[in-house]
Order: C-alpha cells, then structure tokens, then sequence
C-alpha cells in the first residue's frame, strides 16, 4: 500500500481571501471605516445672514406653548406635593406613636430602616413634586 505524500493548501484560493478580509477588518477597526472623503469637523452654514435671523426669530417665538398646559401641570405638581407632604406627615406620626415591639436586634434594625425608607421616599417625592411644580 502506497501512502502518498500530504498535500499542501493551494495557494491563491478562499485563504487568501480571508486573510485579506481580516487584515481589513482590523484596520477598519484600528483606524476607522475609510471614507471616500474627507470633511472637516465643523463645516459653516451656507445659509446667509437674513435666513439665520429668520431662523433665529422662529426660534424665540414662544406662540406655540399653551400657557393652560404649563399652569395646568404645574397646579397638579403643586397638589401631588402637598398631598404627599400630607403623607409624611401622617408616617411620621404613626411611626411616633408605635413604637418598635420586637425583642430580637435584627427586626428592630429591619423596622428602623423600612420606617427610614418610606419617610426618606415620601419626603422626597413631595419635594420632587414641590419644585417641578415651582419650575413650571
């Protein structure tokens, strides 16, 4: 039985074209995607001093805001904030006037930082509320 000798890859085939295709890829990755031309980073405007006021007046104008909206929105942030203000309130009295019960440290420390958290959340939301109602 006669074994015949290993054969080498042809050259020039589907290798070759991988090989090309990933030293492309790294470059594409190393330098970026070439483009066909180059352009500078900050290009000026072609348009001319009167259509860059226009534009500028077209800007300041305020005619499309409705003022019911933004009084509207700020009225219910200001209701949100005082019925959440209302709340703390109302926490921070039902936790004065019960007590921690438990004997065991772990669920006195467990009480104390849920009572922590629903003042420190509702305090903040009306806060929140408060001042987003002030912006408006």
């Amino acid at each position: 039985e006669q074994s015949s000798p290993p054969s080498k890859a042809a050259t020039n085939t589907i290798n070759e074209r991988l090989l090309s295709e990933l030293q492309e890829s790294i470059q594409t990755q190393k330098y970026g995607p070439a483009s066909p031309r180059r352009t500078p980073p900050f290009q000026y405007s072609s348009k001319t001093p009167e259509e860059r006021e226009r534009s500028l007046r077209e800007a300041r104008d305020l005619n499309g805001v409705n003022p019911l909206v933004c009084v509207g929105g700020a009225a219910f942030s200001w209701i949100c904030a005082g019925i959440l203000w209302v709340f703390t309130t109302y926490l921070g009295a039902v936790f004065a006037s019960h007590p921690l019960l438990g004997e065991a440290y772990f669920v006195q420390r467990a009480v104390g930082v849920f009572r922590n958290a629903a003042m420190g959340l509702s305090s903040l939301a009306a806060g929140f509320f408060g001042v987003v109602g002030g912006v408006f």
